[in-house]
């Protein structure tokens, strides 16, 4: 285990003799973001009290991405303390209770990071919120080591059967929350779909008011909810319940009622005295979907003790006046809580870190280490398993790494422990709150070879993101330097194994990890902008295949886009004999307007020119570059001009540029230049590239090739390459930095990316330095200053125009695919 990086969240660089022992609230989301309360530093410290005396702080719940954290965002700020925040399984919304019992859901306006609207509140006016959760969607996609070998994705990651928390009618499920107080009431709210709004409503757990202390919730297979309870008492029980809701037309109904409670085994183990100092301090859930396990823990200052249970079905046999002599032996199944493991330890525990990958029940010791992290006051981490209950590590300051701010002579009075944990996703990152810090620490170490997660783990881990739609920032913390090339090719090799219609689902995120990864590499960067070309092309040529429908549904010959694509295999360089094969109709994209095909299609044709345009672009600058194999091994596009498959993409889409430029001449890409035909220049040319890599030789070894290429800049202007290769893309370069890094908030560090500005050779200095900015979704240059709203993408860096431009319905689509996220995957932010 290792500190990737620590982030001051207090941004107070005065040196501290003492520690935060305050638990501050946080929550890590499926995209990676992490939600932090923190007190806000805007006020000054003679502002802080009010005329009578009285302190008055202001609390800021902040979100900032986990790959750029010193890039803060804030949701909402509040005079009352927070005391709990979830995120929802989207990523989208945030609930977050205060010390008035008041529960209010955030959402992100329009997918955008940094603009936060208020949905609804509920409010339990005097109560103490200890525990709430989001209602279970019934969506859940297991995770099993053992199938890393199964050829298929579905065999792969199995869909276990979940019953929503809250249906309505046709079995749709209901987005809402269930919250429980330190009296046992529990308060639920509903969202309305429709117009938004909230329903609430309340019941309590027992016969009468409770007086807890420490609470969890967990959700049942069955569509039940599981609360666990604690007063804080040893010698109390640890009750449980089951709260089912319901919803009728204008109400809800939340019922609750008794389960199977415990008492903790350490009641026994020590005497009446003993017990009054201990105290229940910790009881969680393994996580939101495992109702069957409890963690619990009771400690007091110099000492503390963690126990695992487990829910089993005990079988009571009847007796033998109720059993059935013909029939077979019956019994009754009740449910019961047995203790699993005690692992101890001399020092008061401070967080627990549950597992949040859903596994399957049916794992056995495959070398994949899931694990429960523990961390305690004397800076000491342990790994415990999530199967065997075994202490599988220990780390001994592991936090200390990130404390390089005091002294070496304070530093030995203090021990640096974790005040909140939390794993992500995959397991593989544990964040951590200590001392006003937030820390990644990197669980999998490059130097622990007991730790190191082996390749085909990691390439698992990564195909259950791509599969899920989770984002697989986390995942790359096990990916080791030297493995990103094996991974990315045992990622392309299982995706050419599977059926055409997952290919069609899964191909853009397969290559928008690839970017992922290879801009994590340290010498990547020239990869990475190659995948990204090949990125926007495979999005661009799914449109355009996508256009082409065949004339009728019941027609037993081949779609346009299969016709096209046998053409394409003849070696053919003479773009005018292709055409001479095809039929315009086949090309036209308004099925409607068949019969009018002198006006069929123009504006939504015109419309795609921009895209058209970068095309065009592309191919120009991948043929000018072919010469540059003589003097250079590496540059953008050089491993492009390897890939058979992408040349004669190429030649497809230059085809049906030409045959949409017979239907609407305003659609064609426009070039500088004295030739008269640059289309059917570019396709010859693309032509003896693709055939070259065909036979099985370079594209470089060919000299007539080489001529036509070395001609090109003379007979073409060729426009700035940074339109087709992402050039300063600022993504993912936290893993290419040496050591542990150490941030403060709103302080971009520059040095980041000096490791990505390296040099490369570029077909023209002149050309390729450009200012300007464009749109990475449209395609359209937006100029060193837009005068347009736009929106940046938090990772890659892009920027694209908030305001839509499409009239077409083809360019709506277009643009409603990339609302959400960036190419890259990324979430936007408006960009000031």
């Amino acid at each position: 285990m290792e500190v990737l990086y620590s982030i001051d969240i207090e941004g107070d660089n005065k040196q501290k003799d003492w520690l935060t022992e305050e638990k501050l609230c946080c929550c890590l989301s499926c995209q990676n973001l992490m939600c932090i309360c923190k007190q806000s530093t805007s006020t000054s410290d003679k502002d802080m009290k009010d005329a009578t005396g009285k302190f008055n702080a202001i609390y800021e719940v902040i979100v900032f991405d986990l790959d750029k954290p010193w890039e803060f965002f804030t949701v909402m700020t509040s005079a009352v303390s927070i005391t709990g925040m979830t995120w929802d399984r989207t990523g989208t919304r945030l609930l977050i209770a205060d010390m008035d019992g008041q529960c209010q859901v955030w959402q992100m306006e329009d997918f955008f990071i940094n603009r936060w609207k208020l949905l609804g509140s509920s409010s339990i006016s005097g109560e103490e919120i200890l525990a709430m959760a989001w209602f279970h969607t019934g969506v859940q996609i297991n995770f099993n080591p053992e199938k890393r070998d199964a050829v298929t994705y579905t065999e792969k990651f199995l869909r276990s059967k979940f019953t929503p928390t809250l249906t309505q009618f046709g079995g749709q499920p209901l987005d809402g929350w269930l919250a429980v107080t330190a009296t046992g009431l529990i308060s639920v709210g509903v969202i309305n779909q429709q117009d938004q709004s909230i329903m609430t409503s309340q019941t309590s757990l027992g016969g009468s008011h409770l007086r807890l202390s420490l609470a969890t919730i967990a959700h049942t297979g069955t569509g039940e909810v599981m609360v666990a309870t604690a007063d804080g008492q040893l010698s109390s029980t640890i009750q449980c319940f089951l709260v089912t809701v319901r919803v009728t037309q204008n109400a809800v109904k939340v019922m609750a009622k008794a389960s199977s409670s415990l008492y903790m085994k350490s009641q026994m183990d020590y005497g009446a005295q003993d017990s009054q100092k201990m105290m229940v301090s910790h009881i969680q859930f393994l996580n939101a979907e495992s109702s069957d396990t409890l963690i619990l823990c009771c400690g007091s200052q110099g000492y503390s003790c963690l126990e695992v249970w487990q829910l089993i079905d005990q079988h009571i046999p009847l007796n033998k006046l109720f059993q059935m002599s013909s029939g077979p032996d019956t019994a009754y199944k009740i449910p019961k809580w047995m203790h699993k493991a005690t692992i101890p330890h001399a020092s008061y525990l401070s967080a627990i870190a549950g597992p949040t990958l859903p596994m399957s029940k049916t794992f056995m010791e495959t070398g994949f280490s899931p694990y429960i992290a523990v961390a305690y006051r004397d800076s000491t981490i342990k790994l415990i398993h999530r199967y065997t209950h075994q202490v599988i590590h220990t780390y001994f300051d592991a936090l200390g790494a990130s404390n390089q701010c005091i002294s070496p002579t304070k530093r030995q009075k203090l021990t640096i422990h974790a005040s909140n944990m939390i794993q992500t996703l995959s397991g593989c990152g544990l964040v951590a709150l200590h001392d006003g810090k937030v820390s990644v620490l990197r669980v999998y170490n490059m130097r622990d070879g007991l730790m190191a997660m082996n390749p085909s783990y990691v390439c698992l881990l990564l195909e259950y993101a791509m599969v899920t739609g989770q984002d697989w920032w986390d995942a790359m913390l096990a990916v080791k330097q030297n493995t990103i090339d094996g991974i990315s090719q045992k990622l392309t090799e299982n995706y050419f194994k599977q059926t055409y219609s997952m290919q069609d689902v899964v191909s853009i995120r397969l290559v928008a990890l690839k970017v992922a990864l290879y801009s994590s590499a340290n010498n990547g960067h020239q990869r990475a902008m190659d995948y990204h070309a090949r990125l926007v092309l495979q999005s661009i040529t799914a449109l355009f295949r996508g256009l082409l429908r065949p004339k009728s549904a019941n027609q037993q010959e081949k779609t346009p886009a299969e016709k096209l694509g046998a053409l394409c295999k003849t070696t053919d360089g003479n773009l005018e004999n292709i055409l001479l094969n095809l039929e315009i109709e086949d090309f036209l994209i308004d099925s409607r307007k068949r019969e009018k095909p002198q006006g069929s299609g123009e504006s939504a044709l015109q419309s795609l020119q921009p895209l058209i345009q970068w095309v065009a672009d592309f191919t120009l600058h991948l043929l000018a570059t072919i010469p540059m194999y003589q003097s250079y091994s590496s540059f953008p596009g050089s491993s492009l001009l390897t890939d058979r498959s992408l040349l004669n993409t190429l030649r497809e889409l230059l085809v049906i540029v030409r045959v949409w430029g017979i239907i609407s001449p305003s659609c064609l890409p426009v070039f500088t230049t004295s030739s008269t035909d640059c289309l059917a220049h570019l396709f010859k040319v693309v032509t003896k590239a693709w055939q070259c890599c065909k036979e099985g030789g370079g594209v470089e070894c060919d000299d007539a090739l080489l001529d036509e290429c070395c001609l090109l800049p003379s007979k073409i202007v060729i426009p700035s390459m940074n339109q087709s290769f992402r050039l300063d893309d600022s993504g993912y370069s936290i893993f290419t930095q040496p050591g542990s890094q150490i941030f403060s908030l709103g302080e971009e560090p520059e040095f980041m990316y000096n490791r990505k500005k390296l040099k490369f050779p570029f077909l023209s200095d002149v050309l390729t330095e450009s200012q300007q900015n464009h749109d990475i979704i449209r395609q359209v240059h937006l100029g060193a200053r837009p005068s347009e709203a736009v929106r940046k993408c938090t990772r890659c860096g892009g920027y694209s125009l908030i305001k839509s431009l499409g009239k077409s319905p083809i360019m709506k689509s277009w643009e409603a695919r990339w609302r959400k996220n960036c190419l890259c995957g990324g979430l936007w932010k408006v960009e000031k």
